[in-house]
């Protein structure tokens, strides 16, 4: 998701005192300098608070104590957003939060109160993700396979101090049980492997499977009844004779088909000579009625559903279609900004080397059409995320009313039946009463099972339909398909590994989704990240993962990922440890020396070179002890804030009480 940070305010508790707002370039990498204990460390989870952190992070006393609101300012596909969230106090978080979107938003000098609360702003951030609504388990087992969200994805956006050069922990979070079970569980979603189409698939199969094995359970339930019966077949006979409903004399044992027959005979001609009840006939007709009502206004909403699902079908098809569509103009038309910007500074072709001075306008021509489609592609992503949801409803109803309707029709046929055959209910003894009744039943279950095709048909197609739904979401294919993302992954960061400053640059680098750390293969063995020592090199792993991550996301069709990330102190690995032995020095700037400085500077180059190798789709913000005296002159490297002589994060005048 292309969201990127303009601003980070905070709101003064005391309203003399004017709001602070820091601002920041998109697809730049932007740089707060300063010296310790100035606030650069807060901004991490001053945004992750505001983009509804569980629990508030942010340092106590000077920051919370002066400030009521804490906000950022997000650019979107659809414009501006401002989420913005209270102070909590006492308390570890509050749920009160400010919300304003448009495509310009009017900052106000003081929120009065809040308009909506965190877990609003959650649904809202799930919905501009694009995230899936369905669970990734279908059957809803585990608190980790529930669906996507927009919290979870704060793994790829945020490494802050504690992380950044962390031998055992590589993502945000991760190190907390129940967020690393949950990465785990998203990964396959967020590298494209593991789509809302496959999860929707999922979800059919799921449900596939559930109604099949309620008919082989009703199937079997027949079986086993017309077993029992067939097995008393002769002493159902007997008694049949004994009432006087078949006059054929039986001595010995008959055969199966010749006995049912005679039971058949029996059932039908059971209290011919009897009176037949007005009121029964009445009784009968009027249920036949109202079964006939009910069957009518069950087709209609079969056939309205029916018509949702196929226009629900077509939609999603053309979104595909259209999104491809739009990335393959997008891919064809791509080479001509280059070649424009490169007709700026050359006047002969860098491809064939023929004159580009007349093309000049037709360039420019094409890179506004790429301009255009663009556009089009960042404000079509994908179908609202109630789609799935409202899809899987659908689907789940149309199943409901067809058996619905099929139970109705069997019901109707059984009272047709009875009538044209002139079986309705009469007086007559209990005893033969109770023995027709039960045989009429019996003949029913084992007509069913042997005559009733419909059954055995459903139960036919159901099975072909979950053969090719299970090979639609394959998992053997799945994880190749994973397989091939991580080998995509590896590349990456074996670009990006040189030019960080770790000591085995040659080695293969791959990610594990299952121990969620790097694995660095030579060639007699491969080393977790916690097996290589030296700090620096815990720091270029760190980089080269979550830049290469960023990269990945970037080159995919959609991606829920925003695309912004935070790091914090990324050059602490080259200062010392202790700064100073004099208590009273504890604010000193440290200084690096002139290898390291080389090294941090080398850094900062891979970090504006990832900016522009994305297009400046990419933005990241550095929060770090390193001036500009290191960084400086670096293209792309956007200077926000530099917080030494008493400037820092809150202003001065806000604590003078």
């Amino acid at each position: 998701m292309l969201t990127q940070i303009k601003r980070v305010i905070l709101w003064p508790k005391d309203r003399n005192h004017e709001r602070r707002e820091v601002f920041f370039e998109t697809g730049m990498v932007n740089v707060i300098t300063g010296a310790s204990q100035t606030g650069k460390s807060a901004i991490v989870p001053i945004i992750d608070y505001c983009l509804g952190s569980g629990r508030c992070a942010i340092p106590v006393n000077a920051i919370r104590d002066s400030t009521a609101w804490f906000g950022v300012l997000l650019e979107t596909p659809r414009g501006e957003l401002l989420v913005a969230r209270r102070e909590p106090g006492d308390l570890q978080s509050t749920g009160d939060m400010f919300i304003a979107e448009g495509s310009t938003v009017e900052l106000p000098e003081f929120i009065e109160g809040k308009n909506t609360n965190v877990d609003f702003v959650k649904s809202h951030l799930n919905e501009l993700s694009g995230l899936s609504s369905l669970d990734f388990d279908a059957e809803g087992s585990g608190t980790f396979r529930s669906r996507p969200s927009f919290r979870d994805l704060a793994a790829f956006n945020f490494q802050p101090q504690n992380i950044i050069a962390n031998p055992d922990v590589l993502f945000f979070k991760a190190d907390t049980v129940e967020h690393r079970e949950k990465l785990q569980t998203i990964f396959p979603y967020v590298l494209g492997v593991v789509t809302a189409d496959i999860l929707a698939k999922r979800y059919r199969l799921d449900e596939l499977k559930r109604e099949e094995r309620r008919i082989a359970r009703e199937i079997e339930a027949l079986r086993a009844s017309s077993d029992r019966w067939l097995a008393d077949l002769q002493l159902n006979i007997a008694r049949a004779r004994e009432l006087g409903l078949i006059k054929v004399d039986v001595r010995s044992t008959i055969p199966q088909a010749e006995a049912i027959r005679l039971l058949r005979a029996a059932a039908a001609s059971s209290g011919q000579n009897l009176n037949t009840s007005t009121e029964s006939i009445n009784s009968t007709l009027k249920e036949l009625t109202e079964l006939r009502n009910e069957e009518q206004e069950i087709s209609l909403e079969l056939t309205r559903l029916r018509q949702r699902w196929l226009e629900m079908s077509n939609l999603r098809r053309a979104a595909t279609e259209y999104r491809d569509a739009l990335q393959v103009e997008e891919e064809r038309l791509g080479i001509s900004r280059w070649l424009l910007s490169e007709s700026h500074s050359k006047s002969d072709c860098p491809v064939c080397g023929s004159d580009m001075t007349g093309t000049k306008k037709h360039l420019e021509q094409l890179v506004q059409s790429l301009e255009q489609i663009e556009g089009a592609r960042n404000s079509f992503r994908t179908l609202p995320e109630t789609f799935d949801r409202e899809y899987a409803r659908v689907r789940s109803r149309i199943t409901k009313q067809s058996q619905a309707l099929s139970n109705i029709q069997y019901r109707i046929h059984g009272l047709q039946t009875r009538s044209e055959e002139g079986r309705r209910a009469r007086y007559t003894e209990v005893s033969a009463t109770k023995f027709t009744g039960r045989l009429e039943a019996d003949l029913a279950l084992f007509d069913r099972l042997n005559q009733d095709e419909e059954i055995l048909k459903r139960r036919e197609a159901l099975a072909i339909e979950i053969q090719k739904l299970t090979a639609e979401v394959d998992e053997r294919a799945l994880r190749e398909k994973e397989r091939r993302a991580l080998g995509i992954l590896t590349s990456l960061m074996g670009k990006l590994l040189p030019d960080l400053g770790v000591e085995r640059p040659g080695d293969p680098v791959s990610l594990s989704l299952v121990e969620l750390t790097l694995r660095v293969k030579n060639l007699n063995r491969e080393d977790s990240l916690w097996e290589i020592g030296s700090g620096s090199n815990w720091l270029a792993y760190h980089l080269a993962n979550i830049l290469a991550l960023h990269e990945y996301f970037l080159a995919q069709a959609t991606s829920p990922v925003p695309t912004f990330l935070v790091l914090d102190q990324p050059s602490q690995v080259y200062f010392p440890t202790k700064l100073s032995a004099r208590p009273t020095e504890i604010n000193m700037d440290p200084q690096l020396a002139d290898d390291d400085a080389r090294r941090v500077r080398a850094i900062f180059q891979v970090f504006a070179q990832v900016c522009d190798s994305t297009g400046n789709m990419l933005q990241i913000i550095v929060l770090d002890h390193a001036g500009e005296s290191v960084w400086g002159e670096i293209p792309s490297v956007h200077l926000v804030e530099e917080w030494r002589d008493g400037r820092k994060l809150i202003p001065p005048d806000w604590l003078t009480h």
